[in-house]
């Protein structure tokens, strides 16, 4: 974004400075030139647009600086809420990824206890069984949680 005030400055330097070397030119030359071909009311005149060309340029400079100014508070703005957004974005992305990684753990202690049930005599089946459903209730939770979160 810097690039577009560069474009604007050089824009403004491509009409202040000419500018200003005419009306330096003009307020040089005029004094020494005119008394021999016009009158003193023409001459005063003369001086008179100068003053008044010289304080049209300083308004339209001052102009042209507040909107320089106006074009870099905006683009600090925009640079600033695309930073805040990159930050929540990879926030978003690590909490996604924590719970990939809980839920893979779960998975992995999800089969690790049915094989073990499968394996135990009947008898011990009853803790093992309230082991699995435990698993799985927190597996069920920890898919959801990830189903929101990646939305």
């Amino acid at each position: 974004m810097p690039r577009c005030d560069y474009v604007v400055i050089m824009d403004q330097e491509k009409v202040v400075k000419p500018m200003r070397r005419f009306l330096a030119l003009v307020s040089m030359l005029l004094p020494g030139l005119m008394p021999g071909c016009i009158s003193n009311s023409d001459l005063h005149a003369l001086q008179a647009d100068t003053s008044a060309l010289a304080r049209q340029h300083s308004a339209y400079e001052q102009t042209v600086e507040a909107r320089v100014q106006q074009l870099r508070d905006r683009v600090a703005q925009f640079e600033q809420s695309q930073a805040e957004t990159r930050r929540d974005a990879a926030r978003v992305a690590a909490t996604v990824d924590t719970l990939r990684s809980q839920l893979q753990s779960l998975q992995g202690d999800v089969e690790e206890a049915q094989h073990t049930v499968q394996r135990s005599p009947t008898g011990d089946g009853a803790g093992s069984t309230t082991e699995l459903a435990d698993f799985e209730a927190r597996l069920h939770d920890l898919e959801q949680q990830l189903s929101v979160s990646s939305q």
